[in-house]
């Protein structure tokens, strides 16, 4: 009599279908959510004002000339059709991954026609076969899930591969945006520049003039050509810059390298006025990198759930509906109807430890990416953070860079009144006139960062994008 196994053996068996059919767990790190931003003078952080990622990227800097750039950059840049052809990929895996829930239906046909010697060794036989029908080749059907688990895992790369694509989106506006401010800059350091150029040519005629007629010595003449000739090595500096900004430029606007056409100065953007950054938690929903990095989470924890369900067994179906006869002749008269099912269920005993390891590395990424998830976190509050700091200083900075300007302004003045009255010197001139220099560019450079602040906090606050994008 066959006895049947004893229950305790049976129990580690028990246990390990139990725990494979157990659902994976859905891994979020617990982070501490700030409820505001840090308080700054310039930068609104008041809840209730309308966060600035809400505005549509053309009413972020009024300019229609940096708004066709942008539609330019969308339309054509490389790095953006890639991303959009990886969603296109992540959609055709999860088509292949979906499929495998659903039978596989394929039509067949076969036939032959073969000798072979019968009992006498002078005598053959000819034998014939054929069939026609439609066949199901081995289809697994998913009793515990392990497909579903699959295709879901790969439901939500799609949906990373989309906020990545996002996210090259907003970092593609931002750049080209900033790109654009840089030449602004770049153009408005050039005038200053030639500004000065030209004033420190005339300065040097009639520093000459003066040493002609014996009122100023050669080496009032020897500085006014040196600084005749740092400006111009400034210009040429400027001018190497500028090219460089405007290749860079031209190739997001998936263009070759050259020039970029603009007719704006920075002057006429005028000053960014107050910020608002809304609540800290709205950045988890909106920010493309951390919509990614929890998509990839939740499918980390989808193939961990798959790796456990493939140490359960496996129950398969292949089917055949059709015809079939001996007599190729015979294929479709009556009676030759043929049909065939064969269930299967398949147990892994032994593989060498290749299933489990599976479960290990699908746990071990799942725990990657709970590390990944919460550094994408911390990083956009930091930037976030960076921009509203910035914005507040340079607003500062600028205001005050402003009053250097105009003191600076009016010592020039003075001093070449003074040394034309032949009370200073020229060292007093040249002074205020290097002072003078400096502080233009400063401002310049100021006005520009200042921009580029509210510039790099749309693009942290994941601007750019439509209220569905950002869902």
């Amino acid at each position: 009599m066959k006895r049947s196994p004893h229950p305790v053996r049976m129990l580690p068996i028990l246990a390990l279908l139990l725990a494979a059919c157990q659902p994976s767990p859905v891994v979020r790190p617990e982070l501490p959510v700030p409820a505001a931003w840090p308080q700054t003078g310039h930068a609104d952080t008041d809840p209730a004002g309308a966060s600035l990622a809400t505005l549509p990227w053309n009413a972020l800097l009024p300019v229609p000339e940096l708004h066709a750039l942008i539609a330019d950059a969308l339309a054509a840049n490389t790095d953006l059709r890639i991303a959009i052809e990886r969603i296109e990929l992540a959609r055709a895996q999860h088509g292949i991954e979906r499929a495998a829930l659903f039978p596989g239906i394929n039509a067949s046909a076969a036939a032959s026609r073969e000798r072979m010697p019968g009992f006498d060794p002078r005598e053959n036989r000819i034998g014939e076969s054929a069939s026609l029908g439609l066949s199901l080749p081995a289809w697994e059907i998913d009793l515990w899930g392990r497909l579903a688990a699959r295709a879901e895992a790969a439901r939500m790369e799609v949906l990373a591969s989309a906020a990545l694509a996002d996210g090259v989106r907003t970092s593609l506006i931002a750049q080209v945006s900033s790109l654009y401010l840089e030449l602004l800059d770049l153009d408005a350091q050039q005038a200053i520049t030639e500004r000065t150029l030209d004033g420190r040519r005339k300065a040097l005629r009639l520093t000459r003039a003066r040493f002609e007629e014996g009122i100023s010595s050669i080496l009032d003449v020897r500085q006014a050509e040196s600084l005749l000739a740092g400006s111009e090595q400034a210009l040429a500096d400027q001018a190497r810059r500028s090219a460089q900004a405007e290749n860079a430029l031209a190739v997001l606007l998936g263009r070759n390298p050259g020039p970029i056409p603009r007719h704006t100065r920075l002057d006429d953007l005028g000053p960014p006025q107050r910020v608002t950054a809304g609540l800290p938690a709205e950045l988890l929903q909106r920010r493309p990198d951390i919509r990614a990095a929890e998509a990839s989470l939740l499918a980390a924890g989808a193939n961990v759930e798959a790796a456990r369900k493939a140490l359960l067994p496996r129950i398969t179906l292949t089917s055949l509906l059709g015809f079939a006869t001996t007599d190729l002749a015979q294929l479709f008269d009556s009676g030759r109807h043929a049909w065939s099912l064969q269930p299967a269920i398949g147990l892994p005993l032994f593989d060498g430890g290749r299933l489990q390891a599976g479960v290990d590395a699908a746990e071990a990424q799942q725990r990657i990416l709970v590390e990944q998830y919460a550094a994408v976190v911390r990083q956009a509050f930091r930037e976030v953070s960076d921009a509203l700091a910035a914005f507040e200083h340079l607003s500062r900075q600028r205001e005050a860079t402003r009053a250097v300007v105009l003191a600076n302004r009016e010592r020039l003045r003075v001093s070449n009144a003074r040394y034309l009255a032949g009370i200073s010197s020229y060292f007093e001139v040249i002074d205020a006139e290097r002072q003078l220099f400096d502080s233009e560019l400063g401002l310049s450079q100021t006005t520009r960062a200042l921009h580029q602040a509210v510039v790099q906090l749309y693009r942290a606050l994941g601007g750019g994008l439509s209220d569905a994008q950002a869902g």
